[in-house]
């Protein structure tokens, strides 16, 4: 482990954990103004938090674009990076990881595969919200003071920060931060049928959620299923909600927690699609 660097700087405090080839680490690396980090080929993955100061980043997956203090973006393995501070005193702290390992409700591997892929990814930045930056506050605190001999605790470290990706951050903030990662294999009927929902049957929010051209996914849907994404989406949607809302003790709560959504949501979906309220579809539906 002490020959090992994610980002090697003169300046950079790092801890580094490696067991059986996985890598996980942090890299805090203080900058400048005017000074630059350059490595021709990334061999790991990075979260990278810019703490003060503001940065330009240039990577394989993006060239030049300015991320400011209190953000975070994404590099993926196996490009070149650069970073040129524009401010003094700047500071950044490099999360590097080979792969994301932890497993919440459903893993997080399943989770970026069925509702997203990685075409046309476009340069994204989030926010630290106060959960994110009181973990990042303390790795810093605690790698700037050297006292940490145990190289294990980076993968607490990767642990928590990707439980609270899931948790404080939504599914589309995660998936287009985390898309060069995300696998391209994933089928194309099997994308449609997990998202359908997550886009409240909005067959445009579904298009962009694929990261296809509206006239190839058109096209491809088309293929598949032999009509339209908003002619399907409402009839599989009204067929699914019919079926739930004939069960036995089936209540309005109940119903939108069928389909993880909030009983407004459903309100919106049942008065478009039918003319009536949840309560008396499922009165309705109970009665034929």
């Amino acid at each position: 482990m002490d020959n090992f660097s994610l980002i090697s700087h003169q300046d950079s405090v790092e801890l580094v954990y490696n067991e059986n080839n996985h890598i996980t680490g942090v890299t805090y690396i203080p900058l400048d103004k005017g000074e630059s980090i350059a490595k021709p080929h990334l061999s790991h993955h990075f979260v990278v938090f810019v703490l003060k100061g503001r940065v330009d980043i240039s990577c394989k997956d993006y060239t030049e674009k300015t991320v400011r203090e209190g953000h975070m973006t994404f590099l993926s393995k196996g490009g070149f990076l650069e970073v040129m501070a524009h401010e003094v005193n700047s500071s950044l702290l490099f999360f590097g990881f080979d792969e994301v390992t932890i497993r919440t409700d459903k893993s997080l591997q399943d989770f970026f595969t069925s509702h997203a892929n990685k075409d046309m990814f476009t340069h994204n930045t989030l926010p630290l919200k106060a959960d994110m930056k009181h973990i990042v506050d303390g790795i810093v605190t605690q790698v700037r003071k050297g006292k940490i001999k145990n190289g294990a605790i980076c993968q607490a470290w990767h642990t928590e920060l990707f439980i609270t990706f899931v948790t404080y951050y939504t599914k589309t903030q995660v998936t287009e931060f985390f898309r060069p990662i995300i696998s391209t294999d994933i089928n194309f009927r099997d994308f449609v049928e997990n998202n359908y929902m997550e886009v409240e049957c909005n067959a445009l929010k579904l298009i962009h959620l694929s990261g296809m051209p509206k006239h190839i996914f058109n096209k491809k849907f088309k293929e598949e299923y032999g009509t339209t994404p908003k002619v399907w989406m409402e009839e599989r949607f009204k067929r699914d909600l019919q079926y739930y809302a004939s069960q036995p003790n089936m209540t309005t709560k109940y119903l939108a927690g069928k389909f993880q959504m909030t009983v407004i949501k459903l309100c919106k979906l049942t008065s478009r699609l039918y003319g009536l309220k949840p309560g008396e579809l499922i009165a309705r539906c109970k009665q034929s």
